[in-house]
């Protein structure tokens, strides 16, 4: 895979940005193009999907240039295909951050991870939808996770920016 590409910058206002993580699949093809994206506000951060186990090593390298994992608030997952969360495993390994999915899709994600690890830490998603404050205190920030049932699966969202007016559609 290829792991010296830098972050593109979406967005820029104040402490608020946007990356977009791109071109991790393999270079053979076999895999399928996935991009992940990090947000990130003051010290507080959250992963939009975050790809599968061959996205891990360059994102995980992209993601601790920007912020320390500690300050990873949260995990979103448009919807539970392998490309989406195939690594899920590793961030929950390597982070305390909770993953936000679909109610429809909580019950598959510890199918992703080793026994223990998503217990506590798998917020579903209401079909409607929903406001999600993210990070702590001045560096807290909103998302909405919006339906977008059956637009790609079952119980899939969008994410929507308010700061940078970004709505992440997910593949």
């Amino acid at each position: 895979p290829s792991m010296g590409r830098m972050p593109i910058e979406l967005f820029k206002r104040g402490t608020h940005r946007c990356l977009m993580f791109a071109d991790f699949h393999e270079e053979d093809g076999e895999a399928v193009q996935s991009n992940q994206f990090l947000l990130l506000h003051g010290q507080a951060g959250a992963i939009l999907d975050p790809g599968g186990n061959v996205a891990y090593n360059p994102l995980y390298l992209g993601l601790t240039q920007e912020l320390p994992l500690n300050r990873l608030s949260a995990i979103l997952a448009s919807h539970a295909d392998p490309d989406i969360i195939a690594s899920l495993d590793r961030w929950m390994t390597a982070t305390l951050a909770p993953v936000y999915i679909s109610r429809v899709w909580e019950r598959f994600v510890p199918h992703f991870c080793k026994p223990g690890k998503t217990q506590g830490r798998i917020i579903g998603l209401p079909d409607a939808g929903a406001r999600l404050r993210l990070g702590q205190g001045e560096d807290s920030f909103e998302l909405l996770a919006l339906p977008a049932h059956f637009l790609h699966a079952e119980g899939n969202f969008q994410f929507y920016d308010p700061l940078s007016r970004i709505l992440f559609s997910g593949d």
